[in-house]
């Protein structure tokens, strides 16, 4: 058993939280939203993800929860960061938060391994580094470990992870990390910390591409009378292609697509290489917005303002 500092008790860090311990680790969770934590200790989870209420309570004993950095990080021999990096004007992730926990690390106090779960730009790991070997903390090691959770299935994409993901420039610190997923039976991905990074986001850059590929093919069906459910139906029974996210309708969304396509546009550019593929995915994925808005003007007239609207599914 571990003893792991869990840094954010939000979606990502409360569901890491509750498998780890599960798996047999101790787990403390820090936070510095005072009501979040004080909930928690109650037993109240402020988010709702299904099986993790329930998960959080029936491994209580091995989770503890805090507002207390130093207490924190002095307890942790794996500190996992997973705080926001929600995107900025300019679309490049913000990264105040990682920088916070930086911060906050004890100076010289045993041996941590940073663990970044969050979803970072390629180079975020060794900017971290560098700053660590500036402030002499020779004592904290790095690595990144992504998370490829969905919501609604978080719990089972832990467990049953198609595959675990640990970058680390060391191999030793690879192994260590690896080594908290025993009990998990998923195939382990052993990296260098870039590469680590940019596999979360070109899967999700990837993923987002078919969404917005399947919704220019319902646009063309729609002109030539093919249907698109049987179109995609057929595509996805093609092993090379698969039937997952080939459900067209009004684009992506949510959390973590936007922020991470952008992100990765962004990193693009800023590496002084132009992303034309991914330009054309974010448009496709704005135009979509619009065409249901043009159909509605047209079943409905120009004026939709004052207009019921039903939603059918709250996702």
């Amino acid at each position: 058993m571990s003893r792991l500092t869990v840094v954010g008790a939000g979606y990502v860090g409360l569901v890491t939280a509750a498998c780890m311990a599960r798996l047999g680790h101790h787990i403390i969770v820090m936070d510095v939203d005072a009501d979040k934590i004080e909930s928690l200790r109650k037993g109240k989870v402020p988010i709702y993800e299904p099986g993790l209420a329930e998960l959080i309570a029936e491994y209580r004993e091995r989770i503890e929860f805090t507002t207390d950095h130093a207490d924190a990080y002095k307890s942790g021999e794996f500190i996992y960061l997973c705080v926001d990096t929600p995107s900025t004007a300019s679309g490049d992730a913000d990264l105040s938060r990682i920088w916070q926990a930086i911060d906050n690390l004890p100076p010289d106090e045993g041996e941590h391994i940073i663990v970044t779960k969050s979803t970072v730009p390629v180079g975020t790991g060794a900017l971290v580094k560098a700053e660590l070997d500036h402030r002499g903390y020779r004592h904290i090691m790095y690595a990144s470990n992504p998370e490829f959770l969905r919501e609604g299935t978080a719990i089972a994409d832990f467990m049953h992870a198609d595959r675990v993901v640990v970058g680390a420039d060391d191999p030793a610190i690879a192994a260590r990390v690896a080594a908290l997923y025993k009990g998990i039976d998923s195939p382990v991905l052993a990296t260098d910390v870039a590469s680590a990074e940019m596999i979360k986001y070109a899967s999700n850059a990837f993923l987002a591409t078919k969404i917005s590929f399947i919704n220019e093919i319902a646009n063309v069906c729609e002109a030539t009378g093919a249907d698109v459910t049987i179109v995609a139906k057929g595509m996805g029974m093609d092993r090379r292609i698969g039937p997952h996210f080939l459900q067209a309708g009004i684009g992506y969304g949510g959390s973590c697509f936007p922020k991470d396509v952008s992100a990765l546009k962004q990193l693009a550019g800023n590496s002084g290489y132009h992303f034309q593929l991914l330009n054309a995915v974010i448009e496709v994925n704005e135009l979509q917005k619009r065409r249901v808005i043009g159909k509605l003007k047209r079943y409905l007239g120009e004026e939709l303002r004052g207009r019921r609207i039903a939603l059918l599914g709250l996702a």
